[in-house]
C-alpha cells in the first residue's frame, strides 16, 4: 500500500513537471518564431527579426514575415550592399535597419532607396566601410530617415560631405560614438543638416580645442563622454554669441578635466542648459559660483566623482538648481577644511539630493549640511558611514517625500525624528545596525500615514523586547513593509541566529518575569561589572582619556576659523627637536597640510639657508598665526627648542594660551622636566599622541580644534 501511494506521487510529479516544460515550449512559441528561411527569429508582439548566422553562412536578406518593421541584420557576410540586396525588405513597412558587423565594403550609392519607411538606419562594427562610400549611400537614402547610428566602425576620420546627402530630411539624431575622430568640424560636417537635436560623440579621442559647434543653433543634446577633453570646450565665437543657444543637455563624463569654475559655463553661452553631467571625471575641486552662471540649470550629475577634493563657499550657488547628484564620490565631509557647513545655503530650490557612498559619519556634520535645504522632496544617504542622526536633523524639510538610509551604521532614531514629515511616504532603513524595535519607534507612522517602510538586513535581536515589532510586521496591512519575512532575520541571542523573526514564538508570558529578586541581582551584578570595567579601561587609556577631556573643553563654547587669517604667510609654525623631525615630516606634515590645507612653518624646510637661525625663528613666528611644540625627551634636551620655547612664551604673554599649541610626542621623564616645560604644562592642555585607529582620530581632532580656536578664550588646563 505504501509502496503504490509513493508511485502515484511520483507519477503526479512527473506529469506536473512535463505540463510545466510544454508551457514554457509554448510561451517561447509565443514570443518568438524561426523565419527567413530559418535563420532568423522573429517576435510578432515587437515587429522585429534577429537574423545572425554561424559562420557568416548568410549572405542575402531573407524574406520575411509581413508584419516586421524593425530588423537586426548581425553578424553575417555583406561585403556588397546593393538596391537589389534588399528587394525583399521593400516588401515591409520597414522603420528600423541595423547592420552590424557584416563585414561590408562597399554600399552602392541607390541601396537604401526605396526604403521609403525607413525611420532609424544603424550601421556599427564594419571597420572596414570607407567614409567615402557611406557618404555616397546616404546621399539617396530616404527623407523619412530620423535617426543615423554609425557607431563602433573605428574610423579616425570621416569626409566633410560625410551628411550632404541629407539635405532637406527629417533627421534630428546622430551617434558617432566608439570611433576614433580626432576632430569634429560643425562648419563642414553639419552645413546641410543645420537643424540636429542630438549629436552624440562618446569614446572617441576628442580634445576640447578639436570641436568646432557651428552650425548647431537648433542642438539640444550633446553627448562627450569619456573623450580627451582636458577642460570645458568654448561654447561661444569670439564676438561672445553662443554656438549652442538651445542646448539643454551637455554631458561630459569620463573627461579628464580636473577642476572647474565659473568661466567655463558662463550664461551667455549656455543660456537654456537645464542639465549638465560631470560624472566619472577626474575633477578634484569645484570653484566658487561654478554654475552661478546658468540661468536654467535644474540637473546637476557629479556621480563618482573620487578625485574631489575642495568644494569652495560658493561651489553650488545656483538659483534654478534643483537635483543634485553626487553619490559615490567617496568625498570625506568629515574634513571640515574640504568645504563649508553652509555647502547648499546658496541652493534655494534644492528639491532631489543625492550623497550616498560619501564620508559623513557624524550626524551633527549631517544636520549642519542639510539645514538651509528646507524644499528637499528626496534625498539619498546611503552607505553614507552614518552612526546616528542628529535630533531635529528633518525638521526643516516639511516637503520630503523619499528619504533612503540603507547601508549606513544606524543603531536607532529619536521618536520624534520623522514625526514633522507629513509628506513623508517612503523610508529606506534597510542594512543598519538595528537590533530592537519598539513601539515608540514606529509611533510616527500613524501621524505622517507612510506608504512603505523598509527595515529589511538588519541585525535584530529575538528577545521580550521585540516582541512587538514581531506583531506589528504580522498585523499590518495599511503600509507596504518589503522583504518580510526572508529579510527580517534574528542575528541574536546565539540560539535564534539566522533564523526569521517570523518564527520568534515566545509569548508575554515567556517573558515576564517570575522571581523580581533574580532581576534585582543581574542589575546589580551588572553595575559592578561595568563600574570595574570602566575603572581598569580608564587606566589602561589614561593618554586617550586625557585627550578626550581636553576636546571636550576646546569645543565646550564652539570653535571658528581665525578671522585676521591672512595677516599670516603660515598656519602654524612647528617647534622641534632632531630626533622628533622624522614624526613631524611623516606624521604632522602630512596630516595637516595634505588633509587638513593648513600651511606648516617647519624650520629645517623653510628656512633659508646660511641665514641667522635666532633672526628667522623670530621672523617666521611673527609671519604664524599659531605655533606647534612637539615635546619629548630629547626636545627637553635641545639647546634650540629651549630657546623657541622662550619665543612661544613671548607670545602666550602677548596673546594667550590659544597661540600655542602643545603635542605630546613621548612622556618627558622627571629628571629631563625643566622648570620652564613644567609651568607651561601646569598652566596649558596638551594633546597626547596614541597610535591605534580611534585613538588617532581623536588626536588630530584634538590639533584641528586648537589650530583653529580663536584667541581670547582659553581652555581649561586638565
Amino acid at each position: 500500500m505504501r509502496r503504490d501511494s509513493i508511485g502515484a506521487m511520483r507519477y503526479r510529479a512527473m506529469n506536473v513537471k512535463r505540463t510545466f516544460l510544454w508551457c514554457l515550449f509554448l510561451v517561447g512559441l509565443v514570443v518568438s518564431e524561426r523565419c527567413g528561411d530559418g535563420y532568423c527569429k522573429c517576435k510578432r508582439a515587437e515587429k522585429v527579426a534577429t537574423c545572425m548566422s554561424k559562420k557568416r553562412q548568410l549572405n542575402y536578406f531573407p524574406t520575411l514575415p509581413s508584419y516586421v518593421q524593425q530588423l537586426k541584420y548581425s553578424g553575417n557576410y555583406l561585403p556588397n550592399l546593393t538596391r537589389d540586396s534588399l528587394i525583399n525588405m521593400t516588401r515591409l513597412n520597414l522603420t528600423g535597419l541595423n547592420l552590424d558587423n557584416n563585414m561590408m565594403k562597399n554600399v552602392d550609392p541607390n541601396a537604401f532607396e526605396d526604403l521609403i519607411y525607413l525611420v532609424k538606419l544603424q550601421i556599427s562594427h564594419d571597420k572596414i566601410l570607407n567614409g567615402n562610400i557611406l557618404a555616397s549611400a546616404l546621399h539617396n537614402v530616404s527623407r523619412s530617415v530620423e535617426k543615423l547610428v554609425l557607431q563602433h566602425n573605428k574610423w579616425d576620420w570621416i569626409p566633410d560631405n560625410v551628411f550632404d546627402g541629407l539635405n532637406g530630411s527629417n533627421v534630428y539624431y546622430i551617434d558617432l560614438s566608439y570611433n576614433n575622430l580626432r576632430s569634429f568640424n560643425g562648419t563642414r560636417l553639419l552645413l546641410k543638416i543645420p537643424r540636429l537635436k542630438y549629436l552624440i560623440l562618446d569614446e572617441n579621442p576628442l580634445s576640447h580645442s578639436d570641436i568646432d559647434f557651428h552650425n548647431m543653433e537648433y542642438m539640444f543634446k550633446i553627448s562627450l563622454q569619456n573623450t580627451y577633453i582636458q577642460k570645458v570646450p568654448t561654447f561661444c565665437d569670439g564676438n561672445g554669441e553662443s554656438f549652442l543657444p538651445r542646448l539643454r543637455s551637455l554631458y561630459l563624463d569620463r573627461s579628464s578635466m580636473k577642476s572647474v569654475s565659473r568661466d567655463d559655463f558662463p550664461g551667455r553661452c549656455l543660456p537654456f542648459l537645464w542639465k549638465l553631467s560631470l560624472s566619472f571625471s577626474d575633477i578634484s575641486s569645484i570653484q566658487n559660483d561654478t554654475f552661478a552662471g546658468l540661468p536654467v540649470l535644474k540637473y546637476l550629475l557629479l556621480q563618482n566623482m573620487v578625485k574631489l577634493r575642495l568644494l569652495d563657499y560658493f561651489a553650488f550657488h545656483s538659483a534654478s538648481l534643483e537635483l543634485l547628484n553626487l553619490g559615490s564620490s567617496k568625498f570625506k565631509f568629515v574634513y571640515k577644511g574640504r568645504y563649508n557647513n553652509d555647502l547648499f545655503k546658496f541652493t534655494p530650490n534644492m528639491n532631489n539630493l543625492s550623497l550616498f557612498d560619501n564620508q559623513i559619519t557624524d550626524g551633527s556634520t549631517l544636520k549642519t549640511l542639510l539645514w538651509h535645504l528646507v524644499r528637499l522632496q528626496k534625498l539619498n544617504l546611503q552607505s553614507c558611514d552614518l552612526n546616528y542622526l542628529a535630533r531635529g536633523t528633518f525638521d526643516r524639510m516639511l516637503d520630503l517625500r523619499i528619504i533612503i538610509l540603507k547601508g549606513n551604521s544606524l543603531y536607532g532614531w529619536d521618536p520624534d525624528m520623522f514625526s514633522k514629515l507629513s509628506n513623508l511616504n517612503t523610508l529606506y532603513l534597510s542594512g543598519n545596525n538595528i537590533a530592537v524595535v519598539n513601539r515608540t519607534s514606529l509611533e510616527f507612522i500613524a501621524k505622517i500615514n507612510l506608504e512603505y517602510i523598509d527595515l529589511a538586513n538588519n541585525p535584530l535581536a529575538c528577545s521580550c523586547q521585540q516582541l512587538w515589532f514581531r506583531d506589528w510586521l504580522k498585523e499590518s496591512k495599511n503600509i507596504t513593509v518589503p522583504h518580510y519575512p526572508s529579510r527580517y532575520v534574528c542575528r541574536s541571542p546565539p540560539e535564534w541566529d539566522k533564523k526569521m523573526l517570523a518564527s520568534f514564538n515566545y509569548t508575554e508570558e515567556d517573558c515576564r518575569e517570575k522571581n523580581p529578586w533574580i532581576l534585582i541581582g543581574s542589575v546589580l551584578g551588572s553595575v559592578v561589572f561595568v563600574c570595574m570595567v570602566v575603572v581598569i579601561v580608564i587606566y589602561t587609556h589614561l593618554p586617550t582619556v586625557r585627550n578626550i577631556i581636553y576636546l571636550i573643553r576646546l569645543r565646550r563654547k564652539g570653535y571658528v576659523r581665525l578671522v585676521n587669517s591672512e595677516e599670516y604667510m603660515f598656519d602654524c609654525y612647528v617647534v622641534s627637536c632632531e630626533t622628533d623631525e622624522h614624526w613631524v615630516f611623516q606624521t604632522l606634515y602630512s596630516t595637516l597640510e595634505d588633509e587638513y590645507a593648513f600651511h606648516l612653518c617647519i624650520p629645517s624646510r623653510d628656512f633659508d639657508v646660511g641665514e641667522s637661525k635666532a633672526d628667522q625663528i623670530e621672523e617666521k613666528m611673527k609671519e604664524s598665526k599659531k605655533i606647534i611644540i612637539v615635546m619629548s625627551n630629547d626636545f627637553a634636551q635641545d639647546e634650540w627648542c629651549q630657546f623657541q620655547l622662550e619665543k612661544a612664551q613671548e607670545r602666550i604673554r602677548n596673546q594667550g594660551k590659544e597661540a600655542v599649541v602643545l603635542i605630546m610626542l613621548r612622556d618627558i621623564d622627571h629628571k629631563h622636566m625643566t622648570s620652564t616645560i613644567k609651568n607651561l604644562l601646569r598652566k596649558s592642555s596638551y594633546a597626547t599622541w596614541v597610535k591605534g585607529k580611534i585613538a588617532t582620530k581623536l588626536f588630530w581632532d584634538i590639533v584641528v580644534a586648537a589650530i583653529e580656536k580663536p584667541f581670547g578664550n582659553p581652555p581649561v588646563a586638565i
